[in-house]
């Protein structure tokens, strides 16, 4: 759903207060802050992927015509594609576009499905928290590594797929909460 920013579920009719000639337009369901934060990544995925198209188009033209071969470019395309992919993970979870195996959730009842569900939005809590933390101690010894074609650090080389998992862990303790006190819908955008 890259470029698409709408909120799903109804649209609601104004209300109107006899008498007083007012209408106040009613919104739509609320958007949780976390949800805001999933569409901010999906635009800047957006972005990432133009960048990557554009910079892909440039190295070929530079090889290829001016016969120049620029490393800082694929580097660069790199960095976009790593945030590109761990930007829109958060969102993907969240919307439920993510690869799913439904074999068993299929033909389990409402009961089992909903345990299946809390389990499955646990697994993915820990295993964020596994990574973070994984992460954060690659980085303490590693993190001012320069990349080799630009020096680019790589504390900020891998800074959209820290913010994308921190934000997936977020989505997830989200989804969590609600599956166990039965709000399913209010994870959507």
């Amino acid at each position: 759903m890259i470029g698409h920013a709408r909120v799903p579920g109804p649209r609601v009719p104004a209300q109107s207060f006899p008498g007083t000639g007012t209408t106040m337009a009613t919104s739509g369901p609320r958007v949780s802050l976390i949800g805001k934060a999933a569409q901010a990544c999906e635009y800047v995925s957006f972005a990432c992927l133009g960048v990557i198209a554009t910079l892909i188009f440039v190295q070929i033209l530079l090889r290829n015509v001016a016969t120049i071969a620029f490393v800082g470019i694929e580097e660069i395309a790199r960095l976009a594609h790593v945030s590109l992919v761990f930007l829109l993970v958060p969102l993907l979870f969240r919307e439920g576009l993510h690869v799913n195996i439904d074999l068993l959730t299929q033909r389990a009842g409402p009961r089992l499905k909903r345990a299946l569900d809390i389990l499955a939005a646990l697994l993915t809590v820990v295993y964020c928290v596994f990574f973070l933390v994984s992460e954060y101690q690659f980085m303490a010894k590693n993190g001012s590594v320069p990349s080799p074609g630009l020096g680019i650090p790589n504390v900020v080389f891998f800074a959209g797929a820290y913010l994308g998992m921190a934000l997936l862990l977020l989505t997830a303790a989200e989804k969590l909460v609600q599956t166990a006190t039965g709000r399913r819908e209010g994870g959507k955008r």
